[in-house]
C-alpha cells in the first residue's frame, strides 16, 4: 500500500496515520520495522506517529521480539492496541426484538443485553433501545461522552451515507427513517453514529473478530437467514477493511416465478422458502391441518418455533423433514446462484436452520451439485453458530472501523 510521501500535507499525514493504526490493528502485537515494510513507508515517519498513538494512550509496547536484523544486537519492540483505551455501542433494532453491547478496542463485550418484547412502532423501539444504551453505560460505569462510537443495524435498504432507512418490508411501516439522527436526539449522543443494514452489520464484524475463519481471503460474503434473508459481499479483505458492498438482499431472489407472492412485490422469492417467518408458518400451516404429529406434541398448543422444528426432524416427523428439506433445497440453489456469479473466497453463513449438522450437509450437497466446476474449488462454505447478539456486535465493529479509518482527520 503505497501513500504520497513529502509534502507537508494534512491529508496525506491524516492517511498515513489511520494506516498505521489500522495495521496495528489488525497485525499486532508487531514491530514498527514491519508496519513500514507493509506500508512502504520510512521507519522515522511510523516512530513518529506510533509515539503519538502511545501518548494518546491507545497505542502500547508489548514486549520484544527478536533482534532487528538490520541492528545487531537490539532487540525490536512490539506495538498493539490497547483494548480499554476506546469504548464502542452497538445496537440492533428488529421490531420483534432489540440487542445492546458495548465493546472495548479489540471487540471484547463489557456488557450484552436482549429485550423481546414485540413491538412494531418505530418510536416505541428507539425507546427501549435507548433505555438499554442507558442501562449498560449505568452497568459498565461508563460516561455516554466516553463512548468513542456508536452502530445501530437494522433490516431493510439503508443509506449508510446519510444514515436512513430507506426501505422496510411493509409488515413495519418504518421506511424513510432518519435513523441516525433520531438515535442522536433520544440518547442524547453527539459522537459519530454509523447506520447499516443487520446482515451488513455482521459482515462488519466478520472482517474484525473473525479473521481465523476468514484467513487470507480476498473476498467473502456472508449468508444471513432470519426473518428475511440478505448476503452482502466484502471486497479487498486480505490488505486492509473491506468494502461492504451492495444491499445483498438475496431474499428476493426468484426461485420460482410462478410460486406464492412475497412482500417485495413479486412471486416465489428464496424468502417465500428458506426465511425464517416462511419456516414457521409452514410449520403453523401443517400443524392446522393435523400433520406434524411430533412438531405438534413438542409445541404443546403453542406456536411453532426454530428449535422445536429440529427436535421434531431429528425425531422423525415426516413432514418436519419435508419443510426443512425444501427450505434446505432452496437455499442450497440460492448459494450456487451466489457463488457462481460473486466467486467470493469464503462464504460464512449464519441460521437456525443449520444447528443441525445433517441440514449443513444437505447444504453443501445442493450447492456441489449446481456449483460451477471451476468456483467449487474456489469457495470455502463457513458455517457460523447463531448467536442473539451477532448483529449488536457487528453494529459496534461498524464504529470500530469508522474511527480507525477517521483516525488523524481531525488532528
Amino acid at each position: 500500500m503505497q501513500f504520497e510521501q513529502g509534502a507537508n500535507s494534512l491529508r496525506v499525514k491524516a492517511a498515513n496515520q489511520a494506516a498505521i493504526l489500522k495495521t496495528i490493528y489488525r497485525c499486532g502485537p508487531v514491530k514498527r520495522s514491519e508496519i513500514a515494510r507493509r506500508l512502504e513507508l520510512t521507519l522515522p515517519t511510523i516512530t513518529t506517529s506510533v509515539n503519538g498513538m502511545m501518548a494518546r494512550g491507545i497505542v502500547r509496547e508489548t514486549g520484544s521480539a527478536l533482534p532487528d536484523e538490520r541492528f545487531v544486537g537490539r532487540r525490536a519492540h512490539l506495538v498493539d492496541i490497547v483494548p480499554d483505551s476506546r469504548r464502542f455501542i452497538g445496537l440492533e433494532i428488529q421490531g420483534f426484538r432489540r440487542t445492546v453491547c458495548l465493546l472495548d478496542y479489540r471487540g471484547r463485550a463489557l456488557y450484552t443485553r436482549e429485550d423481546r418484547e414485540d413491538c412494531r412502532d418505530y418510536g416505541r423501539n428507539l425507546e427501549l433501545a435507548g433505555e438499554m444504551v442507558a442501562r449498560a453505560l449505568e452497568a459498565c460505569r461508563i460516561r455516554l461522552e466516553d463512548v468513542a462510537g456508536m452502530g445501530v443495524c437494522i433490516p431493510g435498504l439503508v443509506d449508510r451515507r446519510r444514515g436512513l432507512l430507506e426501505e422496510l418490508r411493509p409488515s413495519l411501516n418504518w421506511s424513510r427513517r432518519d435513523v441516525r439522527g433520531d438515535v442522536a436526539a433520544l440518547t442524547g449522543y453527539a459522537g459519530p453514529i454509523s447506520v447499516e443494514n443487520n446482515a451488513c452489520a455482521r459482515a462488519y464484524g466478520a472482517q474484525l473478530f473473525r479473521r481465523e475463519e476468514l484467513g487470507d481471503a480476498q473476498t467473502f460474503a456472508y449468508l444471513f437467514i432470519n426473518v428475511g434473508i440478505a448476503c452482502p459481499l466484502v471486497l479487498n479483505t486480505s490488505g486492509d477493511f473491506g468494502s461492504v458492498v451492495g444491499a445483498g438482499e438475496v431474499g428476493y431472489m426468484v426461485m420460482d416465478p410462478d410460486g406464492p407472492p412475497c412482500d417485495g412485490g413479486g412471486r416465489g422469492s428464496l424468502e417465500c422458502y428458506s426465511s425464517d417467518t416462511a419456516v414457521l408458518c409452514r410449520c403453523a400451516e401443517v400443524m392446522a391441518a393435523g400433520g406434524g404429529p411430533v412438531l405438534r406434541r413438542i409445541c404443546g398448543g403453542g406456536a411453532p418455533t426454530m428449535e422445536a422444528l429440529l427436535e421434531a426432524q431429528a425425531a422423525g416427523d415426516p413432514d418436519a423433514e419435508e419443510i426443512v428439506d425444501r427450505a434446505v433445497r432452496m437455499l442450497g440453489l440460492a448459494v450456487a446462484n451466489i457463488n457462481n456469479f460473486a466467486c467470493p473466497s469464503r462464504m460464512l453463513i449464519e441460521g437456525g436452520l443449520f444447528c443441525r449438522q445433517e441440514n449443513r450437509d444437505r447444504l453443501l450437497a445442493q450447492v456441489r451439485q449446481n456449483l460451477c466446476q471451476v468456483i467449487r474449488a474456489r469457495t470455502a462454505l463457513i458455517f457460523v453458530e447463531p448467536d442473539p447478539f451477532s448483529g449488536a456486535v457487528g453494529a459496534a465493529a461498524m464504529a470500530i472501523c469508522r474511527d480507525l479509518e477517521t483516525y488523524g482527520s481531525a488532528d
